[in-house]
Parts: structure tokens; sequence; C-alpha cells
């Protein structure tokens, strides 16, 4: 709900591009310095603990906005939306690594992919007619109401995970030796590629595109409407996600269709101003977006749990949530920059072109991974 919220809120409070960078970007400062000792508070109380937690502290960034609206409301909004979105997003995923319900990792994490898809799809929708129908303020209403029922429901969970609520299996492996086998992991290595450089580029799409579309004399009930398309596009290609791997021969080619996917996707975007782009335009782009993080965030995590020992597992994907933030940290800055300098098209451009070249640096990696998934088959057999 806030990725159309927060830039059309921020632009009706007078704020230009630079200060909608500096605000998309704020919930990346704490995942960046606290994702490893965050990931060692989950270990040691349980992820179902902190995923309530998580939720609960979630739920304060709305009311941020109601009690002191305008700038200061929306920034203190942002840095808890970034402090507690950390504890949610590695509970759920610990939760998840560690199932065994004789699943694959695959169809475990695309089934919790496509969970996370619907919120993304409903909610941009939902709150761009709440925001056209009755203003801002009901659309911070909302977004608090559904933010305390996800608090129960993560209180079902931990109350369902209370016999395993004081440590999780999976590892840390803090030490220094332990970080750098993680990072020469080339499973690893193709998870950063992957969900970095679609992450950098869907922070600028998230960040500006709302307000493109605004300036273009769309609604806020259409643009949240495009929006959404992008994640029904996810929502409907995460449960196949094992299919489209086996068509594409393998987990490693598949992400970097992803990358390529969601590069030609928002890239293409620059084209919007100058052409006086019409809905279809945002919409076929927004399919093809849909489809590269439907697959390249998924299949990053599943890099992570069939390629890093279960020992290290829990600080690779600590880790891996650091390189996310770290760029979420950057990109909106530098990009809100560029587009108060040389406008929307050339930020959607520089986007475009750096995960176009992380994009060749990923397919060099597939032979690598695939070597490594070669040796790990063998071993089992």
């Amino acid at each position: 709900m806030m990725a159309v919220m927060v830039p059309l809120y921020a632009t009706s409070l007078g704020l230009g591009a630079e200060w909608l960078g500096l605000l998309v970007a704020m919930p990346g400062m704490f995942p960046v310095l606290l994702a490893i000792p965050a990931s060692r508070l989950v270990a040691r109380l349980g992820p179902a603990r902190w995923l309530f937690v998580g939720m609960l502290g979630m739920a304060s960034a709305p009311v941020s906005l109601l009690l002191a609206p305008g700038v200061i409301g929306l920034a203190a909004s942002r840095l808890l939306v970034g402090f507690f979105q950390l504890f949610v997003t590695l509970s759920g995923q610990s939760l998840v690594a560690a199932l065994t319900n004789g699943r694959s990792h695959q169809s475990n994490f695309a089934a919790y992919s496509t969970l996370l898809a619907l919120g993304r799809m409903f909610g941009p929708v939902l709150v761009g007619f709440i925001i056209d129908v009755a203003g801002f303020r009901a659309s911070f209403v909302a977004t608090l109401t559904i933010l305390l029922l996800a608090g129960v429901g993560a209180y079902l969970v931990m109350l369902g995970n209370s016999h395993t609520s004081n440590g999780t299996r999976v590892g840390l492996g803090t030490g220094r030796t332990s970080v750098r086998s993680v990072v020469s992991n080339v499973g690893f290595q193709m998870a950063v590629l992957s969900s970095s450089g679609i992450f950098l580029a869907l922070t600028v799409r998230e960040a500006f595109m709302p307000v493109m579309m605004q300036d273009l004399g769309m609604s806020a009930t259409t643009i949240g409407t495009l929006v959404s398309l992008g994640s029904l596009t996810a929502v409907l290609i995460r449960p196949i996600i094992p299919r489209v791997t086996t068509a594409l021969r393998g987990t490693a080619r598949t992400s970097v269709a992803g990358m390529a996917a969601v590069a030609i996707g928002v890239g293409l975007l620059a084209l919007a101003p100058m052409i006086g782009a019409s809905t279809l335009f945002f919409g076929v782009l927004a399919v093809v977006t849909g489809f590269g993080s439907g697959v390249g965030f998924p299949l990053s995590i599943v890099s992570v749990a069939t390629h890093v020992p279960l020992a290290e597992r829990g600080l690779a994907l600590s880790l891996r949530l650091s390189s996310n933030h770290l760029v979420e940290l950057t990109a909106p800055v530098l990009g809100g920059l560029l587009v108060a300098a040389a406008g929307y098209s050339a930020g959607f451009a520089a986007a475009g072109a750096i995960l176009a070249l992380l994009t060749f640096f990923a397919v060099g990696r597939v032979r690598p991974y695939e070597a490594a998934d070669d040796v790990e088959s063998g071993s089992r057999s």
C-alpha cells in the first residue's frame, strides 16, 4: 500500500524528487546497519516471536502519520517501517527455510513469495481508490487496520511454533571464515546479483513512477491499478516457478531471465514522458516487470537455500538482505538527484542500464552455478 501512498502523499506536501528519493531510501538504513545483529536476535528468541513483534512494530508506522501528519510523520513512518520490516523479513525467510514439509525449497519459497505478492497486488489499487474517494487520512487508517490483522495472523503463527520458539535451525556462522565462505559461494553470488539488481530497479520505479504517472494526468486509482498489475503477474507466475525453471533449464538461467525482464520493464519507462504513454504502455511494462520480480526474488532465496551449507544459511540470508537494503538506501537518493537534475527519463534509463550490466555479470556465474549443482547431485547419489 505504501508503494503508492508514500510518493503521492510526499508530492501533496510539496516535496521534490530529491526529497522523495530520501524518504523512499529511509527504510534501508536499519537493515544495512543491523541485519546481522538482527539475525542473531531472531535465532536466539525464535523467528515466530519476532514475526509477531515485527508486525506490531510495522503497525506503528501509519499511527505516526495519524498523530503527526506532514513531513515529520511521514519520515517517522518510513524509519519505523525499515526497522521492523527487517525482523519480519528475516523471521519469515527463516521459518520457510526451516520447513520440513516434504516439499522442495523452490515450492516452499514460491508459495511464500506468492503470499507476499498478493499483498502487493491488492494493496496499491486499494489505497489508490481510498485516496481518490476519502483522502490520505483514510488511507492511513486502512493501512493500520490491515497491519493489525496481519499481527493477529503472526500471533497465531507464534502459538503454532511455540515448541520451537527458542531458536531456529538456520545457523549464523558469523566468524570471518564463514563470511568469506558465504561470499565466495556461487549460489550466494547469484542470489545477490539477482535480488539486489532487481531491487535497485524496482526501488527507483516505486519512488518515481507513481509521481510521473500523476504528472501525466492519471488518477490515484489508475496508478494503483497499474502498480498492482505487476504484482498480479508475480502472483500468477510464482506458483508455477518450478515449471518455469524447468522450461528455462535451471534456477540460474531463470534468475538471469528475470533480471533481464526487470531491466527492460523499468528501463523502457524512460520513454513515457517523451511519447505521452498510455495506460496500455504502462500495463505491458508492469507485466514484464512482474514476471521478472516474480521469478527473481524467490529464486534468489532458493539459490541460498540450495547452495549455502545449513550452518551458514542464516548469515547468507542476512548478508543478502543487507545488500538489498544497501541498494534501497542509495538508489532512491541518487535517483532522486538524477531525476531532479535531468528528469524522469534519465532516472529510469539509468536504473535499467545498471541492472542490464548486473545481468551480464550474472550470465558469467551460470556455468559455475550449474557445476556446483552437478557436484551436489553427485554427492547425494
